[in-house]
């Protein structure tokens, strides 16, 4: 079994008081308890079978411990589908002096041992959601773990810049550009993200002022906009690499498919797995969990020890002693070969990263190298040549001049003479170095800054 995502949500907001530690674990246990019902299991006992929907067996249990006011309480789940795939759910809930956390983790694998392609499409467990669904806040970290977020206007932009640059943030920020016309590359893509990525990352769709006012912030070589999508994962600085904070333009995310659906289904796995991935090595689970554990099990060791009256008892010690050691040489042994694991992960990734940083992608690249981000910025636009027809958005004023972009025609066909448009002509000129056009139109129905249309 290899683990492939976890998740760690934390509840801070009014958890100083003991009694609403108390209460909001016996709520997160309820949401628990209920999708462990739903399985079809029995979840007044600690342990059982059932039956899942899909066929298969599934197997569950349910441990605890106490440490005076710290309390840590779990449920693991294990299915296997008729298929011969095996899947694990574990979620646990530890309360702490001054939180409340709930670490879930996913594993799959093979009920046998065969050498053969093992096919993993992970998705965000139902209990996850279901507790992400409760009022109140949850957090990871330091960042509070938002649903869809919706940023307009060019300030609105740069203050999600500061959100990216924040030192402390431990979430990644996914950010979905609309185009000038208000629209993003793949239907209903934000809302999709938001869904499959949801406790993982922080979604944010930004209309095409808002991603100027992210650019004029990060700088050109981290942009986003024009329908493109990019992660920024936490830590993000200046002088990163481009490449280390992936991004997918508009024409990459439409060539994945030929149909409305297929393209956007193929990136929606590609970023799920790349976010499950990342979360399965990166996130730590409470450590006053081992403490608490720890602690339960010395005193009912101690408890034992000063009740032993005969030879049995002493027996029955000894005998609690040999399982305890045999419990911890298992997860010793599971310890090693998940280290196993992770050194394998590290060099798949190193490999990636060597193919990365070269100019183009090795030959042979398969069906899922169509989907890695985009290796270099686009490639300048030439200079406009005599008698071609060029469009501009405005996308805001500088004292002097209007900052704008080139963009396609807005098809609005209501142009007009625009002989007192200075900013916006020197604007133009500022942009493509020159300032001898035929003519220059205003569309007089295009908001938002206003279109021009230029004759060179």
């Amino acid at each position: 079994m290899q683990k492939v995502a976890a998740y760690l949500l934390e509840r801070r907001d009014g958890m100083d008081d003991a009694a609403a530690r108390s209460t909001e674990t016996e709520r997160t246990r309820e949401a628990i308890l209920a999708w462990l019902k739903s399985k079809g299991a029995d979840p007044g006992s600690p342990a059982g079978s059932f039956e899942p929907v899909d066929g298969g067996h599934g197997t569950f249990a349910i441990e605890s411990a106490q440490d005076g006011p710290l309390a840590w309480w779990m449920v693991r789940l294990s299915e296997q589908a008729p298929a011969g795939r095996c899947f694990a759910t574990s979620v646990s809930v530890t309360t702490t002096e001054r939180s409340v956390a709930v670490y879930a983790a996913l594993e799959a694998g093979a009920d046998t041992t065969q050498i053969s392609p093992l096919y993993v499409d992970p998705r965000c467990p139902h209990v996850v959601r279901s507790l992400l669904g409760l009022a109140g806040s949850w957090y990871h970290g330091a960042s509070r773990l938002d649903g869809l977020l919706r940023v307009a206007g060019f300030d609105a932009g740069e203050r999600l810049a500061e959100r990216i640059g924040d030192p402390d943030r431990t979430v990644p920020i996914v950010v979905v550009s609309e185009d000038y016309s208000g629209r993003v590359a793949l239907a209903d893509i934000d809302d999709r993200l938001a869904y499959d990525l949801a406790g993982l990352a922080n979604v944010h769709r930004v209309d095409f002022d808002a991603a100027w006012g992210l650019t004029d912030s990060l700088g050109r070589v981290f942009t986003c906009f024009n329908g493109a999508v990019r992660v920024y994962w936490p830590g993000w600085a200046v002088t990163d690499h481009p490449l280390a904070h992936p991004r997918w333009t508009v024409e990459r995310l439409q060539g994945l498919g030929d149909d409305g659906t297929q393209p956007r289904d193929r990136f929606r796995r590609k970023l799920r797995t790349l976010l499950m991935r990342t979360a399965a090595l990166s996130v730590v689970r409470p450590r006053q969990i081992d403490a608490i554990r720890s602690a339960e099990a010395r005193r009912v060791f101690t408890e034992m020890r000063a009740n032993a009256a005969s030879l049995e008892d002493y027996q029955q010690l000894a005998e609690t002693y040999a399982e305890d050691n045999d419990r911890l040489r298992a997860d010793l042994e599971a310890h090693q070969e998940k280290l196993k694991e992770l050194e394998t992960t590290v060099a798949n990734l190193e490999l990636r990263l060597r193919y990365a940083e070269r100019p183009q992608q090795p030959p042979g690249t398969t069906d899922v190298d169509d989907l890695e981000p985009d290796a270099e910025e686009e490639a300048e636009q030439p200079a406009p040549q005599r008698g071609e027809v060029r469009f501009y958005k405005k996308l805001y004023s500088a004292p002097t001049h209007d900052i704008l972009t080139a963009v396609q025609d807005c098809g609005c066909n209501r142009w007009e003479n625009a002989n007192k448009a200075e900013k916006a002509k020197k604007g133009v000129a500022k942009l493509e170095g020159r300032d001898d056009w035929q003519s220059i139109q205003h569309c007089a129905k295009c908001t938002g800054g206003g279109m021009w249309k230029v004759r060179w």
